[in-house]
């Protein structure tokens, strides 16, 4: 008898256990993140036996008993997710409305939510409600038809955040953009049907640009930025329009330039005050003024340098004096965000341009902006500085002939980069970093490279580099490492410097243990024979022998003779050669026979040290997986050929053994070091004859159990054993000077952001981002957007794996992929969109100049458009984890920088399996940390220090109650800053700093030095009822966070005019429960207190 299921829509179907397991496994790996196989089998096969005795059983019957028997295994969570992933299915089968609640709350005013959903909208205004009732209907359709169940139940739950689905129902809206204003003045543009052709004069190409910004804006969701650089040109024109004016009136030169400066400077003030006035009241289509950034980047243009100075100055000058509100009392405006960077020409008091930092400094005390971006760190961070803008290059390289140890399929290697590449290759798909380029990389997997303070690491790209730029670095224990300038290397105060900034002040850690697995028993006296054979042997055209010297050796020609008659079947003879005045030595000489043992001896040693000439052999990789003893043969071996025995002058002795092979020396050093002998290697010139060649010599002390595998007696009889403890961790830099060469160059994206190279502990490359290449080869910046974003609540991953590391990457992977599925869902929901729905954006400049019917899917690959994975959370996650706070300076920061480096590994990958740009991307999370804190209290309950409060940290910030200084919050900050490519900003908190200017400079010039992007924040409040000018409070009252007036009392929040950064910008209309306590825990990191102490 077939046991049938009866469907939902009353049809048969045979039972099929397999669709039970599948069910819970679904539960498991999009909800709780807890995955046990074995108990979704055990239910599935329980079930089975349960209905064998009936005829027939519904769906709902089967889930009610999957509900039942997860909670009787004690699988609370996934239970959980099992019931509610069933209620999204549901859900998504009705066909019926589910809006109007929603709706009418909004409209009512009674929904918290809504009123508090953004601090830049006002609900009450019908603008904003036409666009959230849109947004209503969008989430519904997006929820219903859009995305897959296990996306949904995952936002549900707080997992992860789906931003923006109030807009998602539209197949054809991108999130934030670059508008390429230059491109549309210069060359006119089209709004609403109608064509606008260049202007002539400043006022009037800055009336076009918030006409264009009000159009973009209103046909995307997500913010847009402009450059001044792109008005400069028009400052000009009009000076010259008005020059011309009062010549043609026959003035004296002298005048024409006095008056026509006078009018220039008039018009400059009318266009930046109708840019605000304009910018501040026109409303978008999204229910709110423009979302506006303005970049005021001295370096972008060389030719309107002088006039871009003119415009950044005006609009600073007139944010200090700020806009006036409906009283008519000058208040901060939120908009447009003011982007100021600081490079060479304004950074000094002896810079042509520093009076703008200064009025810089003067504009932040008093209205919050502007925010602060460091060109030196953006050029170290993600551009070359001799290169095309914004290239996102990979640190240094090193030399292939240096070492690695690291494991695949297994196996232990302990080789050379060049090696590693070349083996890899077998395996591994060869890429080009960029088009026709000889740069190329390997995206990896299931490979580890050894770390000395993580052990063996994932390794996700291996990279290999034309470099044209090298230098050598030297350390006190006589270690060297061939590498670019630009390689990074952490000191031992953990900072982490390129090369070429080392000095002579500087230590870097080295490793005086090397790894070694112990997996293999191999015959001693064969692996001392390999040893000899290696460093001194000769094996071609039928002929093996090798050479020792005439007399002393006598022990070494009984054993070769011994041992290799009885491994390769090959009788041996002793001949004597005389080298004249060099005297006498004697061939060690394999005798050929007729069953060709001749040859299977030479493809032996040949296959095993990978080559027949001494410079291209090395050490077998198996010998590091040999057991203890066979390792000290081959070690014995080496010894017998080609290595001394010598007394130190300070007691016991040394093995020095020389080769001028580099990848061999630095595998012998590590193998002594594999023996627990801490062994050192130094670099001297061959002969004079030959003054570039390079002869290495190992050093290390011998142990008394290497003595018994070294034959000759004249070297054992010079040992004596060492008492002291040579072991050393760390090694003094002594020079690093540069090498004239062209080579290759190698190296790895790690998940610990480091790897031992030739004994060395060394940073690893960053994982490079390639800019977008238009059709004319050159890098393009303006017209590029973002596809969108989704975020995941890491704070979630940490406490579903218990605590436990191993749960922990496994939930990360599960989680990840379930990102890359809801991202994959707003690029695909792009894909196919026509370019005429959005005329100015896709035809007319903004982004493209598309044709007609023409689909944006080139704009979507290949770098010219980004799409963000989001991450919040990163301080509690790691709190969780590890007990401590990511910025530690030990075990917590190094877990954090891993969680980092993790999104980077999954994006790079993504990238380059589908050519989209994926970056990791720092949310600027508004609503979403009050909604990730309440799920993460409903899913685990309240944990203290992790779920006790209403928000979650942002991205990496250090959490805002944390009492730091101001200056090592930024400098602990940037070190994640720099791995959250897609976007990121760090803040710190002010006083009031109305009279100290110089506290303002005194961080910026830190922000300079130090963090790419940064800002501060300053409170610039108004009471309408009293006038009060100062900071309006938060007090509790009875639970509930409330604004008051310090001076007067004042609640009504109608009546004040109050702005407080919200995670990169200005709000100014309040926020909900969670962030308005997220704001009242802020610490205060800077005032006049503290800045007394710094000076």
């Amino acid at each position: 008898m077939c046991l049938k299921v009866i469907k939902r829509d009353c049809t048969e179907a045979a039972f099929d256990k397999q669709k039970i397991y599948n069910a819970i496994m679904k539960a498991m790996k999009y909800g709780s993140g807890i995955i046990k196989k074995d108990i979704a089998q055990a239910i599935a096969d329980e079930i089975y036996e349960e209905c064998q005795n009936k005829n027939e059983v519904s769906i709902s019957d089967i889930e009610l008993m999957v509900y039942d028997k997860l909670i009787t295994k004690k699988q609370r969570l996934t239970a959980k997710a099992y019931e509610g992933y069933r209620s999204i299915r549901e859900f998504q089968r009705e066909n019926f409305n589910t809006t109007d609640e929603q709706i009418s709350e909004l409209l009512n005013g009674t929904s918290d939510y809504w009123n508090n959903e953004n601090s830049n909208k006002n609900p009450k205004l019908l603008t904003t409600q036409r666009d959230y009732m849109a947004g209503i209907v969008s989430t519904d359709i997006t929820r219903r038809y859009l995305l897959p169940p296990e996306v949904v139940q995952a936002h549900d739950e707080g997992l992860i955040h789906f931003h923006d689905a109030d807009y998602f129902g539209m197949n054809a809206i991108s999130n934030c953009c670059l508008i390429n204003l230059d491109d549309m003045l210069q060359n006119g543009t089209c709004i609403n049907k109608v064509k606008i052709d260049k202007p002539h004069r400043l006022i009037t190409a800055t009336t076009i640009s918030t006409q264009i910004i009000t159009a973009v804006t209103s046909s995307q969701f997500g913010g847009a930025t402009i450059s001044l650089s792109h008005l400069a040109p028009f400052v000009r024109d009009s000076y010259n329009l008005y020059l011309t004016k009062y010549r043609k009136r026959g003035l004296c030169e002298e005048d024409c330039v006095k008056y026509a400066k006078e009018d220039i400077h008039k018009e400059i003030e009318d266009a930046v005050q109708t840019f605000n006035y304009q910018c501040n009241s026109m409303t978008t289509t999204n229910g709110q003024s423009p979302f506006l950034s303005v970049a005021m980047y001295l370096g972008e243009t060389d030719e309107y340098k002088e006039e871009l100075a003119m415009l950044i100055e005006e609009f600073l000058k007139q944010r200090i004096v700020g806009l006036k509100n409906e009283v008519g009392v000058y208040v901060t405006q939120a908009f447009p965000k003011l982007l100021y960077f600081l490079e060479e020409d304004n950074m000094y008091e002896d810079s042509k341009y520093w009076y703008l930092t200064k009025l810089a400094a003067e504009c932040t005390k008093k209205r919050m902006t502007p925010d602060y971006i460091s060109e030196k760190k953006m050029l170290e961070y993600k551009v070359d500085k001799n290169g095309n803008g914004n290239v996102y290059p990979c640190m240094g390289c090193v030399d292939g002939q240096e070492i690695i140890s690291y494991t695949y399929r297994g196996m232990l290697f302990t080789e050379s980069f060049e090696r590693m590449w070349n083996r890899l290759t077998d395996y591994f798909e060869i890429k080009e970093q960029n088009a026709n380029s000889p740069n190329l990389y390997m995206n990896v997997d299931n490979v580890k490279i050894y770390d000395m303070n993580e052990g063996f690491v994932e390794v996700s790209k291996v990279i290999k580099n034309l470099s044209e730029a090298w230098v050598d670095l030297h350390l006190s224990d006589g270690r060297r490492l061939l590498c670019t300038p630009d390689h990074p290397i952490t000191t031992t105060v953990n900072v982490t410097k390129r090369v070429d900034e080392l000095t002579t002040e500087d230590k870097v850690y080295i490793d005086s243990k090397y790894p070694s697995i112990h997996t293999t028993v191999f015959n001693t006296d064969k692996a001392w024979l390999l040893g000899f054979m290696l460093c001194d042997g000769c094996y071609q055209s039928n002929h093996i022998f090798a050479s020792i010297a005439f007399t002393e050796e006598d022990e070494i020609e009984e054993k070769f003779h011994k041992v290799f008659k009885k491994y390769f079947s090959l009788n041996t003879k002793t001949v004597v050669q005389n080298r004249g005045t060099k005297g006498k030595y004697k061939d060690l000489v394999a005798i050929a026979d007729t069953h060709g043992n001749m040859q299977t001896a030479i493809n032996y040693f040949t296959k095993q040290f990978s080559g027949v000439n001494k410079i291209n052999r090395h050490i077998p990789n198996e010998v590091f997986t040999w057991d203890n003893d066979s390792k000290m043969a081959f070690m014995g071996g080496m010894i017998d050929a080609d290595g001394y025995i010598n007394p130190t002058s300070h007691g016991g002795s040394v093995v020095q053994i020389g080769s001028t092979n580099k990848e061999l020396a630095l595998q012998q050093m590590a193998l002594a070091q594999a023996l627990g002998m801490p062994a050192k290697v130094y670099h001297n010139k061959y002969n004079k004859k030959n003054p570039n060649a390079i002869r290495y010599r190992i050093e290390f002390y011998p142990t008394k159990e290497l003595m018994k595998y070294i034959v000759c007696k004249k070297k054992t009889s010079k040992y004596s054993e060492t008492i002291s403890d040579h072991t050393c961790y760390t090694a003094k830099v002594l020079d690093v000077t540069q090498v004239d060469r062209t080579s290759y160059s190698y190296d790895v994206t790690t998940a610990s952001s480091h790897f031992n190279v030739s004994g060395i502990y060394s940073h690893n490359c960053r994982s490079f981002l390639t800019p977008y290449i238009n059709e004319n080869g050159n890098p393009q910046y303006y017209g590029r957007f973002n596809q969108g974003v989704v975020t995941i609540n890491l704070v979630d991953v940490a406490l579903s794996s218990g605590g436990d590391f191993d749960t922990f990457w496994e939930i990360f992977d599960e989680r990840m992929e379930l990102c890359h599925k809801a991202l994959k869902c707003r690029h695909e929901r792009l894909e196919g969109t026509v370019s005429d729905v959005a005329p100015v954006i896709w035809q007319d400049g903004a982004f493209a100049r598309l044709k007609k019917g023409e689909t944006i899917d080139k704009l979507l690959h290949n770098g010219y458009s980004t799409i963000s994975l989001g991450y919040a959370g990163l301080y509690e996650c790691v709190k969780y984890m590890t007990g401590h706070s990511h910025t530690d300076g030990d075990i917590g920061e190094k877990f954090g920088l891993q969680v980092m480096q993790a999104l980077n590994n999954k994006c790079n990958q993504w990238k380059e399996d589908e050519h989209i740009d994926y970056s990791p991307y720092g949310t600027p999370m508004e609503s979403g940390v009050y909604k990730f804190a309440k799920c993460l209290r409903n899913r685990f309950g309240v944990i203290e220090g992790i779920t006790d409060r209403d928000y979650i940290t942002n991205s990496y910030h250090i959490p805002v109650f944390e009492e730091i200084d101001p200056f090592k919050k930024l400098a602990l900050e940037s070190k994640f800053q720099k791995l959250s490519g897609g976007g990121a900003i760090s803040y710190i908190e002010c006083a009031d700093l109305t009279n100290n200017t110089d506290a303002v400079i005194e961080v910026i010039k830190f922000i300079y030095d130090n963090i790419m992007y940064a800002e501060l924040n300053t409170k610039s409040d108004y009471c309408q009822v009293c006038g009060y000018d100062g900071e309006i409070k938060i007090i509790t009252d009875n639970n509930d966070l409330v604004w008051e007036c310090p001076k007067c009392g004042n609640r009504d929040k109608t009546k004040m005019n109050v702005a407080r950064r919200t995670c990169g910008y200005i709000g100014t209309n309040f926020w909900n429960k969670g962030r308005t306590e997220e704001i009242m825990s802020r610490y205060v990191h800077l005032d006049d207190h503290t800045v007394q102490e710094r000076g």
